[in-house]
């Protein structure tokens, strides 16, 4: 069964004369919600959060600091040698202070370390942020990996060492009126997800910070994904991997794709483009240890044939 069409074909049309047309792949989009995502707790540097309904970030009235952190997994998602052109963040706000609130900006930076969802929540509804204990390989405020030797650089994490400095898209936060917030497609954010598509073993999600952790009130309550109906998600916008351009040469039909590494791909064809039509198997590449190009070749033998490239 192929799970994915990525819908590139050409057609040719043979005899004395050769008409060749190459149909580009349509810009396509996805929606996503996080594969993981929890909450770091100074007030409670040992607790975890990660399988609350929320996801906090902000200094509180006491001036402690929350920081939160959120992953999407976009394997099997995108096509591999996909260009993203467009990446939108949607959160919603559920909680506030109750005396008082400052609105602040809050900023998405990406992460350079792993680290552990958990499954915890705090066994105190009145304080649902609290979190509880963390087992083994949970975030807290102090370890990204609980129990292990695997510390933040600085507790809560550190720009440059632990998440990058540059904010990738960021967004005023009002409270729960104003939601839900969109964090605006950037270039940053745009690179980050274009990062992860073609390398997933660097993808460590975003750290959403408060601009102003200096000022307390600023803490606000995010719906994590444990959050149904209200989790956070992400709109992707790319354009799928398209064919090189075709030649034909010596009585062969040559064209070539990009390819990304430990991804099968499945090249078919048919002479008709028809709801009834059935695509026959060309042939078969098997995952590559790098990203490379891929050349594929058939026989004019006259007539039309339309090709697509497939995912296993």
């Amino acid at each position: 069964m192929l799970a994915r069409d990525l819908r590139i074909s050409s057609a040719i049309i043979c005899g004395l004369a050769l008409s060749l047309h190459t149909r580009r792949l349509e810009a396509d989009s996805v929606i996503l919600k996080p594969a993981a995502d929890t909450t770091l707790i100074e007030t409670e540097p040992d607790n975890n959060l990660g399988g609350a309904a929320i996801v906090n970030a902000g200094t509180t009235q006491n001036f402690t600091r929350n920081r939160g952190l959120l992953r999407f997994d976009f394997t099997g998602q995108i096509p591999p040698g996909s260009q993203i052109t467009k990446v939108d963040f949607v959160v919603e706000v559920t909680g506030q202070p109750k005396e008082e609130q400052k609105s602040s900006s809050f900023g998405l930076h990406r992460v350079l370390k792993p680290w552990g969802e958990g499954d915890k929540s705090s066994p105190d509804p009145i304080h649902p942020g609290l979190g509880a204990p963390a087992t083994s390989g949970e975030a807290t405020w102090t370890h990204r990996l609980a129990f292990t030797t695997n510390t933040w650089t600085v507790a809560g994490g550190a720009a440059t060492n632990d998440y990058a400095p540059e904010i990738s898209s960021e967004t005023f936060v009002y409270g729960l009126g104003d939601s839900p917030y969109t964090f605006i497609s950037t270039a940053r954010l745009v690179a980050d997800v274009q990062a992860w598509v073609e390398d997933p073993a660097t993808n460590f999600g975003w750290m959403l910070l408060c601009r102003s952790e200096e000022a307390n009130f600023t803490a606000r309550r995010f719906a994590s994904r444990e959050d149904a109906g209200r989790e956070p998600y992400l709109v992707i916008e790319y354009a799928p991997p398209a064919i090189g351009t075709p030649t034909l040469a010596n009585g062969q039909f040559t064209f070539s794709f990009a390819v990304q590494s430990n991804q099968n791909y499945a090249v078919e064809f048919l002479p008709l483009l028809s709801p009834s039509s059935h695509w026959s198997m060309l042939t078969n590449f098997p995952a590559q240890p790098a990203p490379t190009n891929l050349v594929v070749s058939d026989p004019v033998t006259g007539g039309q044939r339309f090709y697509r490239l497939r995912l296993p």
